[in-house]
């Protein structure tokens, strides 16, 4: 067997692995794995991610306390955060609204499959945003990586045709920069400053919203 799991991290608590992760890796028993093809990104540091449930309960909190409204840049494959984040929408009485292509696909596929339910009404379109309250409204957006043509950079350059950043907004970026994309991701953290939005990344914020290395010692370390 040649095994290439494609972009993954190993979930954990204090460096164990949960018993989700021991159960998921029980399908190479057995299995004669000749080659395992792995993510290389941040190979270089030390020590152990952050476990997705800290990431998860700090996103909840997030929802829960912003004020203003909130708009989270992501990667479309963070199904798990995308639940948690509709979850805290639904249970703190704000909206949703999806913002590029891929997250959409990607909810219905975790709705159909069961991965996520919320009431339809939870999820609102852009035009309807009007009609709530600034502090209600919780905008999941693609692009959290710079790219050219997604939702977030679109926002951030006053191209996209129903979401202004203004003064009262907080941009949060769940997602660390991928080597290669610091200039892209800079240029739009510049956009969003400059329309005076707040913003919190996983170097800024005191508290984990991504899944920032740790040394053994639990210091944070710059991914």
């Amino acid at each position: 067997w040649i095994t290439t799991p494609g972009d993954f991290k190993l979930d954990h608590v204090d460096g164990k692995p949960t018993d989700e992760e021991e159960e998921n890796y029980k399908v190479f028993d057995g299995k004669n794995v000749l080659l395992l093809l792995g993510e290389s990104t941040n190979i270089e540091n030390p020590g152990f991610s952050t476990p997705e449930s800290i990431v998860h309960d700090n996103l909840v909190e997030i929802v829960k306390e912003i004020k203003g409204r909130l708009i989270v840049g992501m990667f479309a494959s963070h199904f798990f955060r995308i639940a948690k984040i509709a979850e805290a929408c639904e249970k703190n009485g704000k909206k949703l609204v999806i913002e590029g292509r891929s997250l959409k696909n990607n909810i219905d596929i975790m709705i159909q499959a069961g991965m996520l339910k919320i009431n339809k009404a939870t999820v609102i379109n852009a035009p309807d945003m009007v009609n709530y309250a600034p502090d209600k409204i919780v905008i999941l957006a693609t692009g959290g990586q710079g790219d050219e043509f997604s939702a977030l950079m679109r926002i951030s350059t006053k191209q996209h045709k129903y979401v202004q950043i203004t003064d009262k907004d907080t941009v949060l970026l769940s997602s660390s920069i991928i080597p290669g994309n610091e200039k892209a991701v800079q240029k739009m953290k510049d956009n969003i400053a400059r329309a005076g939005a707040k913003i919190i990344h996983y170097r800024s914020s005191d508290v984990f919203i991504h899944a920032t290395v740790l040394t053994k010692t639990g210091q944070r370390m710059s991914k």
